[in-house]
């Protein structure tokens, strides 16, 4: 997760309106979303991606969310850094045959941040619920990577029949194990005090050091990092740090998703993981796709903890043959 934020608990809802960043003059709030909004489009260009941007109301904040092509609608959901943009390496390529929708999660990208409880999950997902709606959509295929991995199996427990399938790429809450400069972030006081102001080079060694193994194109890498470091700077460090201690402790991950839960989900389900990732381990594929009944793993070659932006073609290809009809 990188650093972004909205918000202090307890000084409002609203990570870009007047409740929220009371310190922040209107003026500053709105520089700051302009940044937000010209990275995801920049990074929609280098994808070959046309999508509207819409919004709602919800939770006494606004939610925003892109929706692009037509036919069987696909829900995709980003990390803990960025936002829906994320995925314009392989929106293109979905929104051929889908409606892809592509939420900014609460608190990431132009959405205001929900009130952060434990577990982290349960007031994101009826966020997700209220894009659904908002979007007219039925049934959805659906797809989370890292922290929206673990969004992901939340809502497909929750709506019944609302998810035809699942995939989870190298997803959050399959096993406990984190990062230990993640861990290290959770410690109260510290926490806050080394997520200092993201900049570009900082968020750029991040990108490199934990987030990928394989190196992006340079012209990709630049709008990426453009895209995750205006995201990253639009809130405010208590509220990022607060969250990240909900998800994650000195043991690691908090919330973990429990044998029974997993073999519960009978939905067929697609595990791919990057054959390096360092971020979470490749045992946790191999004990979800263990316990999930009608699931598939797949290992995707080379990359790390991103396959997304890593090998976008062939995660890409994976999805569009998965969620066919």
């Amino acid at each position: 997760m990188t650093s972004r934020g909205a918000p202090a608990p307890g000084k409002g809802t609203s990570g870009h309106g007047d409740t929220g960043h009371r310190g922040r003059a209107a003026s500053e709030r709105e520089v700051l979303a302009a940044a937000v909004r010209t990275g995801a489009e920049r990074l929609l260009e280098a994808g070959g991606v046309c999508a509207a941007f819409r919004s709602l109301s919800w939770s006494g904040g606004c939610l925003s969310y892109l929706d692009a092509g037509s036919g069987p609608t696909v829900l995709l959901l980003h990390g803990g850094s960025g936002g829906g943009a994320n995925w314009f390496s392989i929106l293109a390529s979905l929104a051929g045959e889908h409606r892809v929708l592509a939420p900014d999660l609460p608190g990431f990208g132009l959405s205001d941040p929900a009130p952060v409880v434990r577990p982290l999950s349960r007031a994101a997902v009826p966020a997700l619920e209220a894009v659904l709606v908002a979007a007219g959509a039925g049934q959805v295929d659906l797809c989370g990577t890292s922290y929206g991995g673990l969004l992901a199996v939340r809502l497909t427990q929750g709506s019944p029949g609302r998810v035809r399938r699942l995939a989870l790429l190298d997803s959050a809450g399959l096993g406990r194990e984190a990062p230990p400069t993640m861990r290290l972030l959770t410690v109260p006081g510290l926490g806050r005090l080394l997520l200092s102001r993201p900049s570009p080079r900082s968020v750029r060694w991040e990108l490199r050091t934990r987030m990928t193994v394989l190196r992006l194109p340079p012209a990709t890498e630049d709008a990426l990092v453009a895209y995750l470091t205006a995201s990253a700077q639009a809130g405010s460090r208590a509220w990022f740090a607060h969250a990240l201690r909900a998800f994650a402790g000195a043991r690691g991950q908090r919330e973990v998703i429990a044998d029974a839960e997993l073999a519960d989900l009978h939905v067929p389900t697609l595990i791919a993981w990057g054959e390096r990732d360092a971020f979470f381990p490749a045992s946790h594929a191999r004990r979800a796709a263990a316990l999930v009944p009608r699931a598939v793993l797949r290992v995707v070659a080379g990359a790390g903890h991103s396959p997304n932006w890593e090998r976008p073609g062939e995660v890409a290809a994976l999805l569009s043959a998965f969620f066919s009809p």
